[in-house]
């Protein structure tokens, strides 16, 4: 029991650091803070909660598509 936590846990720390470092290739492309759906910017306290948001919340919760 305790294994597959600590591979849970270890899967979900490679999985935190994937999306830190694709936001870290978004901000040298001129990119980050940019909503993949829609294009355009994503709030700034959505970005303070969550740095590595790539889309805006009423893309994230589907309410929204283009």
């Amino acid at each position: 029991v305790e294994r597959e936590r600590d591979l849970a846990l270890s899967a979900q720390a490679r999985a935190s650091v994937e999306l830190i470092d694709a936001a870290l290739l978004r901000l040298d492309a001129g990119t980050y803070g940019i909503c993949v759906h829609s294009g355009q910017p994503i709030p700034v306290e959505r970005l303070e909660a969550i740095p590595w948001a790539i889309e805006r919340v009423e893309f994230k919760t589907g309410s929204f598509r283009n």
